[in-house]
């Protein structure tokens, strides 16, 4: 059923509740209300599923968006009923988990970068993959500003701050990319094309997309370690250590 008829049996659905109601017709009135609420449950149903509905009839246009989604009165079922159309099996996401490589560092990184991989991957365990290929430009990115500040190559207040201008992705790579940064930018381009809606994959798809992304963030960090080791302050003893410091020789 489209989405007109699907709104308009509603519609006429209330309309009679409303004339029953106005009559003071209150027996008649009550008995029609189960009609109008199972097809509020159908329409509510159906946009669960499908986020983008085609209509340009006035009337369905201001019936959806009044709707609330929220009040569904089996949200279980049909919650259930969606994950087992859409979501893998539980072996096969702990499978894919595993084909997607670890990423290894030499020092801590930021925890957003922890977050945006976490989720890259499960996005591809679970079959989301313009997710995982938007997501792994976003952790080479963020991978690419960290070393920079980290280095003292990149001042830290012109992140977020129209840094584009000054400081475009292509001349951030070179920062910190070493020899391999027309490859680290190439493949930075590659992933535009799905941020910015130019195609639904890049050329090495999701997995690929994700595997390049975490080998050359490796690589990028272990570049730079002795840099960002160098540039970044050392941390004091705590009052509890300093008595095990060794005594510096006396003259």
């Amino acid at each position: 059923m489209s989405i007109d008829a699907l709104a308009h049996s509603l519609i006429d659905l209330q309309q009679t509740a409303k004339w029953l109601l106005d009559l003071d017709d209150i027996d008649a009135w009550v008995e029609a209300i189960p009609a109008e609420v199972q097809a509020a449950q159908r329409l509510r149903s159906y946009l669960i599923a499908n986020p983008v509905v085609i209509s340009d009839d006035p009337a369905v246009k201001q019936l959806l968006a009044g709707i609330d989604l929220t009040e569904l009165d089996d949200a279980h079922t049909i919650g259930m009923k969606l994950l087992s159309d859409s979501i893998v099996s539980p072996a096969t996401y702990v499978a894919s988990l595993g084909i997607v490589d670890i990423m290894v560092l030499p020092f801590q990184i930021p925890a957003s970068l922890q977050q945006f991989l976490r989720e890259a991957r499960q996005c591809y365990a679970i079959g989301l993959d313009a997710a995982v290929q938007s997501l792994s430009r976003t952790i080479l990115e963020v991978a690419v500003n960290d070393v920079a500040v980290r280095t003292g190559t990149l001042p830290p207040e012109i992140l977020g701050r129209n840094m584009a201008r000054q400081y475009s992705m292509e001349k951030r790579i070179d920062l910190v990319a070493g020899s391999c940064a027309g490859q680290v930018y190439k493949h930075y381009s590659a992933l535009c094309t799905v941020v910015h809606g130019r195609d639904t994959s890049a050329v090495d798809g999701p997995l690929g997309s994700l595997t390049k992304t975490i080998g050359y963030v490796q690589r990028i960090y272990e570049l730079n370690k002795e840099k960002v080791r160098a540039n970044e302050p050392r941390k004091a003893l705590p009052p509890s250590a300093r008595h095990h410091e060794r005594p510096s020789s006396a003259p």
